[in-house]
């Protein structure tokens, strides 16, 4: 778990930048940058980005200091990713766009992966917390 919980640190700092950013200098990124960590939040503004921040940057401590609660927030947050992301994938599937299906399908798998990973039973055998 300690490699997700670097991706979620890594997560953690750019949202926290870019919400810094914007907040300094409201023009200088568009809100869609954070659409991906974000998930339809990104349009709040730039303390949606702060909020953010600190929800990745506390599942990352929990994932690094192997929490159970730290495995489940993050289970919630890559489903809902997996769950924002279908609509384009639907769409490029019907429309049958091969690289924008492989663009947004893509992710999808990426996060069920990840997500079969953390329920797998050595790693849900961590009762830490």
């Amino acid at each position: 778990m300690s490699t997700l919980s670097i991706i979620f640190a890594l997560a953690a700092a750019f949202l926290l930048f870019i919400g810094s950013a914007m907040l300094l200098s409201p023009d200088m990124f568009s809100f869609r940058i954070g659409a991906v960590f974000l998930g339809g939040f990104e349009t709040a503004g730039p303390y949606a980005f702060l909020l953010g921040a600190a929800l990745y940057a506390f599942t990352a401590y929990g994932l690094w200091t192997r929490r159970n609660w730290a495995r489940r927030t993050s289970i919630a947050i890559v489903a809902w990713g997996i769950f924002t992301a279908v609509p384009s994938a639907s769409a490029a599937a019907t429309e049958f766009k091969p690289l924008p299906l492989l663009l947004a399908g893509l992710p999808i798998i990426v996060r069920v992966v990840v997500i079969f990973y953390l329920m797998q039973p050595p790693v849900t055998d961590v009762r830490n917390g």
